[in-house]
């Protein structure tokens, strides 16, 4: 079966749960640049997905990331977030499902890295082969189209052949922004009062992109 369609997906919050693994490495450099009071899961799971958030000064008290801060997180994300994340419930099988009939890409505005080291840790990876698009892979991160285009020029897919699937509003916009059909993924961190399509479970999802694909 010749593939003509795509369907991107957000990573963290879409597919994979690491709102944990993310929360214990910024507390970790929190806590190694004398900053004694934690960040909740529940707050980083806010931040990182709404829009206009100075992320440094919540995280780390700073206007920018420092480069001491990168290293730090980095290094004990790299290290301990494999075993502390987890695919969504039914999520292996879809993309199984999926990858017969479509191109698999994944956009995040996570260093391509993380993506890479996730991904292969929950062995998935190969879903994605060639297209796995992080921040750093890019001039601007989501709500931006620039992922979107990305991974649509490299697998040749016209705008209404491509679904972006995500859970915050930044996911959202970059779809508006790149002309692609969006579906919000109700079980992630963010929220959207605005998405026409939205699936509460993988197999919702899965119909949904039945219908587009």
């Amino acid at each position: 079966m010749k593939k003509e369609r795509l369907v991107i997906f957000d990573m963290d919050g879409t597919l994979i749960d690491s709102s944990e693994a993310m929360t214990q490495s910024v507390n970790y450099v929190r806590n190694a640049i004398g900053l004694e009071t934690p960040v909740s899961k529940e707050a980083l799971e806010y931040h990182i997905n709404a829009l206009d958030q100075q992320l440094p000064k919540i995280f780390y008290n700073t206007e920018t990331y420092h480069p001491e801060h990168r290293a730090l997180f980095k290094e004990h994300y790299m290290q301990y977030a494999p075993s502390n994340i987890s695919l969504y419930p039914d999520v292996r099988q879809m993309l199984e499902v999926l990858s017969q009939k479509a191109h698999l890409g994944i956009a995040t505005n996570a260093h391509d890295c993380f993506a890479h080291n996730m991904l292969d840790a929950l062995d998935i990876a190969h879903y994605f082969s060639g297209g796995i698009v992080g921040a750093n892979n890019v001039a601007e991160p989501k709500p931006s189209p620039l992922m979107v285009e990305e991974l649509m020029k490299t697998f040749g897919a016209k705008a209404e052949e491509t679904v972006l699937v995500g859970d915050s509003i930044k996911d959202e916009q970059a779809a508006f922004n790149a002309g692609v059909s969006f579906i919000f993924a109700n079980w992630g961190y963010g929220k959207s009062q605005t998405s026409n399509l939205r699936a509460h479970n993988v197999h919702e999802l899965l119909l949904l992109l039945n219908t587009l694909i």
